[in-house]
């Protein structure tokens, strides 16, 4: 549930706290007094990539000097390079030297600055330096805002797949701060869009309306110029974020280690993981999300499960965000060079993913626009559906 503090920041209760704090504003004027207030340490430590330090980090820690004089805590700050590349065993082992080689102790505050790649890894640092210490997130991007900083999934990448080594570890606070959504290029801003529809899709009609009705509007100020280029969207932005993390935050408190409803929020991931999977780094998450989302409301028709008709709605929502609808889209035959996808290899990728039951490969079947048609992923075997991708 979301609670406004009167003008100020929105706050969205996760696992019976509020901890996701929503707001313009947030990064400068809010978490130095937050923290210091709230979530006192002897070190903070702000991790964040190359492309943002320079841009997000003097400021804060001038704010930060300034608000904590006197106080005895320290903030250290590290940077590693941007991309999923970082997303590594050797990442995480040269930040947690790093700490160590700082005197980083277990009361140490992470602060997890950046897009889904900084926290997923980021987090996991947190689950594991000195058994588990408190972290923040700070997400930059609308993907990470609206999905992967919620709900407390950590992981590093490994050569078999994304996520496949991680851990479950809540962070302290989830920091929603939209000023950074005015920096964010178009097609990361697009890429996020791919996880709004999905919340959209498998829980409320209503507000899958609302991004069908408000589509044109955002990518005329996204694809805009200048300094204030979201401003006439601005309280159609925090409404669509509030209601997809208020989504994310509701499922996740009524079942936190992914047991049963939380697999819902896997809609369009399974096969569109294993689009990424062969198509990275040159496809988005969200966009092979987006032809995940696709192809698994195709799966869900020819089962007989979901109308025709709401696969095509389905389709024009995610196309109408400039969203890539099938690998044979002229943009991503071009940004991949026309790199195939053998059904074969689909199938072996889809295979190695942690939602899988044994042989069984887990899909999230949409039953209407708005609703699924289990409260879980079902399971499919190899020959069990449609061999077409």
């Amino acid at each position: 549930m979301a609670n406004a503090e009167g003008n100020g920041p929105t706050r969205i209760s996760i696992l019976g706290e509020s901890n996701i704090i929503v707001d313009h504003g947030l990064w400068l004027n809010f978490v130095t007094n937050d923290l210091l207030q709230n979530i006192p340490t002897s070190t903070y430590v702000l991790i964040t990539d190359t492309n943002l330090f320079d841009t997000y980090v003097p400021e804060f820690q001038s704010r930060f000097d300034d608000a904590s004089r006197g106080q005895a805590t320290r903030l250290l700050t590290y940077t590693i390079p941007p991309g999923e590349a970082s997303k590594s065993r050797e990442t995480k082992a040269e930040i947690e030297d790093w700490m160590l080689s700082q005197q980083c102790t277990r009361d140490t505050v992470i602060i997890a600055l950046g897009g889904g790649v900084m926290g997923d890894m980021i987090g996991y640092v947190a689950a594991t330096f000195m058994r588990g210490v408190r972290f923040v997130q700070v997400p930059t991007t609308l993907l990470a805002m609206v999905d992967s900083s919620i709900g407390g999934k950590t992981a590093i990448d490994t050569p078999m797949g994304k996520n496949l080594v991680g851990a479950f570890w809540q962070p302290e606070r989830i920091y929603i701060d939209l000023t950074f959504l005015e920096t964010l290029p178009v097609r990361e801003f697009i890429n996020g869009m791919a996880e709004v529809v999905k919340t959209a899709a498998i829980w409320n009609e209503v507000e899958f309306t609302v991004l069908e009705e408000s589509a044109a509007r955002i990518l005329e100020c996204v694809r805009s110029k200048g300094k204030d280029r979201l401003n006439p969207i601005r309280d159609v932005l925090k409404s669509i974020v509030i209601g997809s993390a208020g989504v994310k935050a509701e499922v996740v408190s009524s079942d936190e280690r992914e047991g049963g409803l939380r697999n819902l929020l896997n809609f369009g991931h399974s096969i569109g993981h294993a689009f990424e999977a062969i198509l990275t780094p040159q496809l988005l998450h969200g966009e092979a999300v987006a032809i995940g989302m696709v192809k698994e409301a195709e799966l869900a028709r020819y089962l007989g499960v979901l109308r025709p008709g709401a696969v095509a709605r389905l389709v024009k929502c995610i196309a109408s965000y400039d969203l890539p609808t099938s690998i044979h889209d002229k943009r991503v035959v071009k940004l991949t060079a026309g790199k195939k996808c053998p059904v074969d290899t689909l199938l072996e990728k889809m295979g190695v993913d942690k939602k899988n039951d044994g042989k069984k490969k887990k899909i999230v079947l949409l039953s209407a626009i708005g609703r699924c048609n289990t409260e879980r992923s079902r399971g499919f075997r190899r020959h069990s559906g449609p061999a077409r991708f």
